[in-house]
């Protein structure tokens, strides 16, 4: 009866043991999927996080262009009240004076250097060759120059007439096109 007694309690053991491990791969199933779910939701948020960081870079240079046009606009438009104050009847006296305020910032000039026109022969004609484009490809090489530190400072025209006269050109995949050191005389875009 003894034995009988002990064969029944590791029976019933066995038995709570596999009730056991059962439940416990039942609770690591339970957490696989659950650790899944989250993996998912985490790279859902990262896809969204990188979306809005491009987003947030686009709008940056779209604010840095806006800057460029918006700056030479203001300064002239500055310019021109200046100059009608300035036909404007004055009495002598400091009232007349100008005097900036001690925290305006002062503007930050620019240049670009090139040989004057004036410079060329005068016997022959300059004339530019314009290469028609369309829409997207206008834009992305507008979108290049306004992006670089040297070109961005460039008026409207100028950049409208560099775009113009610009023209395609394909080179095979692995192609030395410039290299550092090389006199800067083309200006490329690179397309896709």
């Amino acid at each position: 009866m003894a034995q009988k007694h002990a064969t029944h309690c590791k029976i019933d053991h066995y038995y709570k043991l596999e009730n056991k491990c059962l439940e416990l791969k039942r609770l690591v199933m339970e957490k696989t999927e659950e650790l899944k779910r989250r993996d998912k939701i985490i790279a859902l948020l990262e896809n969204e996080i990188d979306d809005k960081d491009a987003t947030i870079r686009h709008l940056k240079n779209e604010i840095d262009k806006y800057r460029q046009v918006v700056k030479p606009l203001t300064k002239q438009i500055l310019q021109r009240v200046d100059v009608e104050d300035d036909r404007s009847i004055k009495a002598p006296g400091v009232e007349n004076t100008r005097v900036l305020p001690l925290g305006e910032p002062r503007l930050k000039r620019t240049a670009i250097s090139a040989e004057p026109l004036s410079s060329l022969s005068q016997d022959c004609e300059m004339r530019l060759i314009k290469i028609p484009k369309n829409h997207k490809s206008r834009e992305l090489i507008k979108g290049a120059i306004l992006d670089n530190d040297f070109m961005k400072n460039l008026e409207m025209t100028q950049i409208r007439e560099i775009v113009d006269c610009m023209y395609p050109v394909e080179y095979a995949a692995g192609s030395l096109i410039i290299k550092e050191g090389d006199v800067g005389s083309i200006v490329y875009v690179m397309e896709g």
